[in-house]
């Protein structure tokens, strides 16, 4: 006697699997839109073109380097 995969002895047994899935794949829409939205918003607050924001980081890693290269001038002392 042949018998289908998904056959339980409970009523709605299939529906009871397909459930989660369908749910589980809704949470990744809903995070990857959430994330989608909220990327967006940063990049539209955040000041300036790419060319400001590039010389703003380079600005940064400049005094990074300098504190770096004071520190190691200390530890050789």
């Amino acid at each position: 006697m042949y018998t289908p995969l998904l056959q339980f002895g409970i009523p709605g047994g299939a529906e009871l699997l397909v459930i989660p899935i369908i749910l589980a794949l809704n949470l990744v829409l809903a995070v990857g839109f959430v994330g989608g939205i909220g990327y967006f918003l940063l990049r539209i607050r955040s000041d300036g073109s790419v060319g400001e924001r590039l010389a703003r980081i380079e600005r940064k890693i400049g005094k990074l380097e300098a504190q770096v290269e004071h520190m190691q001038q200390e530890r050789e002392e």
